[in-house]
């Protein structure tokens, strides 16, 4: 398969990022782990090496209780004066205290919410930050499953 500029398919597997950032490598993405005080999880740290953000094809995530879809993989660094995951964490977690400091963004939603892996589990379990929540209920909504089930979980729109 002939791949365009900037489209990467991560590890042969079914994740799939177009427009990707310049590529980074695994000592880039660790030496930005240690900066935050993170520990990456083994399948984030393979889906960097793979893919430094972008377009995720297929985009559709859906459950019992979310049916959304993801707009972009942030990338952890980028010349291209796009957002960040790591400029998203300074704001989010550092400066606006959303969330507890373990979790970290990584993607976005169509709406503007956030996508966060957790740091602190092995498989790095995701959870989503919906704004439009009601204020009696929290809202970071775990999705109950890894970062890699996650994009493997994407579909296209129908």
């Amino acid at each position: 398969m002939k791949m365009s500029q900037g489209e990467h398919i991560n590890r042969g597997e079914r994740m799939r990022f177009l427009n990707s950032h310049d590529a980074i490598t695994k000592q880039q993405i660790l030496s930005i782990s240690d900066q935050l005080g993170l520990s990456f999880p083994k399948d984030l740290l393979d889906i960097y090496e793979g893919s430094n953000g972008g377009t995720p094809e297929p985009y559709v995530y859906e459950d019992d209780n979310l049916d959304t879809v993801v707009v972009e993989f942030l990338p952890l660094v980028s010349t291209r004066q796009k957002r960040t995951a790591v400029e998203s964490y300074a704001n989010l977690v550092r400066s606006k205290k959303i969330v507890p400091p373990n979790l970290f963004p990584f993607a976005m939603d169509g709406g503007g919410d956030y996508f966060f892996i957790d740091c602190n589990t092995p498989i790095g379990e995701v959870y989503f930050f919906r704004s439009d929540r009601s204020s009696g209920s929290s809202p970071l909504v775990a999705l109950n499953l890894g970062i890699r089930s996650f994009w493997e979980s994407m579909k296209p729109e129908d």
